[in-house]
């Protein structure tokens, strides 16, 4: 029986990750994995780890494996161990700002994608609603690319991505963006990108987003409207147009930019 803790903290494709058919030692591949949650967030400053005993019936090893893997991690003083205490986090986390110019936008969203999992809840070609026609400026009953998911990391799910875009066919297999960046496909595709618009605002969450997220309807979230442009001589052509609805309760979108 998976303890409780563990689950809430680690889902099944995480607690997947730990295992004898990879090549490193188990107790390297839970220590990496924890090391990587601290890193990024996801267990803050202060927050007690699940106990050796709840970590082993979790990811199904031994005790041993896992006081090697805590070891590892106290020596690196991201965590503390107290008799009668348990383990908690001492490394304090800093959000990585993304840095312009547009290369520095476009590999943190990769850095997105590497660091959590998506899951596809539609991926096909068809004509767009007249608000996304009037965007593309679509004259006919042109098909786009149409591609939502949300993405989860540490069991909770805290993003709802809505695309569309432009010249882009389908993937032979969808199963590809449950890892994969979306900008990777689009740039495998041939998708050029000369410029980005983003604009930021916080929007109530619907009844389809909040069953999505898990979350009460009316849940404030931030709302990303990314449009990304290709420009043909004089013409700017929109190419790919994203709705992205972040959890604030788990996600930190920022941005550092310098002027020259």
């Amino acid at each position: 029986m998976l303890a409780h803790t563990s689950a809430i903290l680690f889902s099944k494709s995480q607690r997947n990750r730990v295992s004898e058919n990879v090549p490193s030692p188990l107790y390297y591949q839970l220590y990496r994995l924890i090391k990587a949650y601290i890193l990024d967030g996801t267990f803050h400053h202060g927050e007690k780890l699940p106990s050796e005993k709840e970590l082993a019936e979790g990811f199904n090893v031994s005790r041993i494996t896992v006081k090697r893997a805590v070891n590892e991690l106290a020596a690196e003083d991201l965590v503390e161990r107290g008799r009668g205490r348990g383990t908690h986090v001492i490394y304090k986390y800093t959000p990585k700002p993304v840095q312009a110019p547009m290369l520095g936008v476009l590999e943190e969203i990769d850095s997105i994608a590497q660091n959590s999992v998506a899951e596809v809840l539609d991926c096909r070609l068809v004509v767009p609603p007249q608000s996304i026609r009037s965007e593309f400026s679509l004259a006919n009953n042109d098909p786009l690319f149409h591609l939502v998911r949300r993405r989860e990391r540490a069991g909770a799910f805290f993003g709802y991505f809505d695309s569309w875009s432009a010249g882009v066919d389908m993937a032979d297999n969808t199963a590809i963006f449950a890892h994969e960046s979306r900008h990777q496909y689009l740039r495998e595709s041939g998708m050029v990108v000369d410029r980005i618009n983003q604009t930021i605002s916080a929007v109530p969450a619907s009844e389809t987003v909040a069953a999505q997220l898990q979350i009460p309807v009316g849940f404030p979230l931030m709302s990303l409207v990314r449009r990304s442009y290709f420009k043909d001589d004089d013409r700017e052509m929109l190419v790919d147009y994203l709705l992205a609805l972040y959890n604030t309760d788990l996600f930190q979108y920022r941005m550092d930019l310098k002027l020259d």
